[in-house]
């Protein structure tokens, strides 16, 4: 009788598993086949049926993991060729492009029309990554299987990654859509909202899910966002409206939290390991690495991807660490090209050693130097400016009063961040600078290029995004 009851609990456990890896398995058929745009879906015949989903936290985890994938190999935070550190890097200042791709090539000569593929892809896949959180959400909420404790963790990465992708829509297009539904009779006929509607729905989401995310991750990598990273967010949302006060509150809870240490050593800022990590996306598999590293290094010459410009690179002090160790120069005869190095790791390594990191304390520490320039607090302003600089072997800034720490604060961001997920060029869009920097580098360039154009399939298939965005 014991070994029967032993027999028939292994085969329990082996049919839950079964049914497990069957509903992970049509997770990851349902992200393949995922429809374009929002304004596709049909459902409910395209959805996964959320009753089988939502019986079991694990496969609700699984659920959640396809989103974070998704994330990872096609989004706008993606380290791929389509993804904005590598559209916006040759939009802005930063990469000089090569090769034969001509939708990437006009974001490089700013000549980006309604029709680009890249462009169409940002949005799509976007949307398609909301859709799936709006389901993901709507049918967590009608779980009655999974405990509180759970269904608000889950819900909170939701919500997070929801306002999350839609910040990068806000800044990338401008006027847009937030979306929060499935049901297509809605999202069909949805109309665009004025930016600043949209950014308070972004800080809604946000402020939801600090109350319901945990301030621990649920395990040693920091590949899911705990309530620090919802936070380190709602810092960068302050920086971006202008809300000063709250920027400061926001980074001082993350840089005061004892989770993070500050990496003193450049060469390991990237690697997996850090403990100013705040978030970053698994590679996926053990011993893959990240797709950046794919899309930047290269030992063939003359290259075949994009570079960064001799102009950018010249611009860094002398001393300064990163242009040593986060930029490599390839060669042949006596021509030269510089290469963003940050992520090294092309190949697969044991184990992996390079995650792409969304979220770590050096931007933090420049928002709340920014934040602190507007406040007045002119002290607190330049150490935080230093924080950085010294790390980069750097002397203290000389810089004083609000507009030179201003500059200060954005030099430093031009250097310490560049090549990742579009913050040069968000920053010169938000600072008013894109005019001043590109206008003379870019000989296409016009002041209606801060936002990009509404792709014409999207307004093909809903009129009501129209008017499309003025310049185009």
């Amino acid at each position: 009788m014991a070994f029967s009851l032993i027999s028939n609990h292994k085969k329990e456990i082996m049919k839950q598993s079964i049914l497990y890896k069957i509903i992970f398995l049509l997770l990851v058929i349902y992200s393949l086949n995922s429809c374009e745009s929002f304004t596709e879906i049909e459902a409910p015949q395209t959805q996964l049926s959320d009753k089988a989903v939502f019986e079991n936290v694990n496969t609700a985890n699984a659920a959640m993991a396809d989103i974070y994938a998704r994330l990872r190999d096609n989004s706008m935070v993606s380290g791929s060729f389509d993804g904005l550190t590598s559209l916006m890097s040759n939009y802005s200042d930063e990469l000089l492009f090569h090769g034969s791709n001509t939708d990437l090539e006009a974001f490089y000569n700013h000549s980006v029309n309604p029709s680009n593929g890249n462009l169409a892809t940002l949005w799509s896949t976007s949307y398609s990554q909301i859709y799936a959180t709006n389901n993901f959400l709507e049918g967590l909420a009608n779980s009655q299987l999974i405990n509180q404790t759970d269904k608000d963790r889950l819900q909170g990465e939701a919500l997070f990654i929801r306002a999350f992708i839609h910040f990068y829509l806000l800044n990338i297009f401008g006027d847009i859509p937030y979306i929060q539904t499935t049901d297509y009779t809605v999202n069909r006929v949805v109309s665009r909202m004025p930016q600043l509607e949209v950014w308070q729905m972004i800080k809604a989401d946000l402020l939801r899910a600090e109350t319901l995310i945990p301030d621990q991750y649920p395990t040693t990598e920091r590949v899911v966002p705990n309530k620090a990273t919802v936070k380190a967010m709602l810092a960068r949302v302050a920086l971006y409206t202008e809300n000063w006060t709250d920027a400061v509150v926001y980074t001082t809870a993350v840089i005061e939290n004892p989770l993070y240490v500050w990496q003193s050593n450049l060469a390991s800022e990237f690697l997996k390991d850090n403990p100013a990590i705040i978030w970053a996306l698994h590679p996926g598999r053990t011993g893959f690495n990240t797709l950046d590293a794919k899309t930047f290094v290269s030992s063939l010459t003359p290259p075949i991807k994009s570079t960064l410009s001799p102009d950018f690179v010249n611009t860094f002090e002398t001393g300064d660490g990163r242009r040593t160790v986060w930029i490599r120069t390839v060669t042949k005869g006596t021509a030269s090209w510089f290469q963003p190095y940050k992520y090294k790791k092309t190949g697969v390594t044991t184990p992996s050693q390079e995650y792409t990191i969304l979220f770590r304390l050096a931007e933090l520490y420049l928002i709340r130097a920014e934040a602190r320039a507007h406040t007045r607090d002119e002290i607190g302003a330049a150490q935080d400016i230093d924080k950085v600089r010294t790390r980069a072997g750097l002397p203290p800034t000389t810089a004083s009063g609000q507009a030179n720490l201003l500059k200060a604060v954005a030099q430093e961001r031009k250097f310490e961040l560049f090549t990742e997920q579009g913050h040069r060029w968000l920053d010169l869009k938000r600072t008013g600078q894109a005019d001043i920097v590109l206008g003379p580098i870019k000989p296409n360039w016009t002041a209606t290029q801060v936002v990009l154009p509404i792709p014409e399939t999207e307004l093909l298939l809903n009129q009501n995004l129209l008017p499309q965005n003025p310049g185009y």
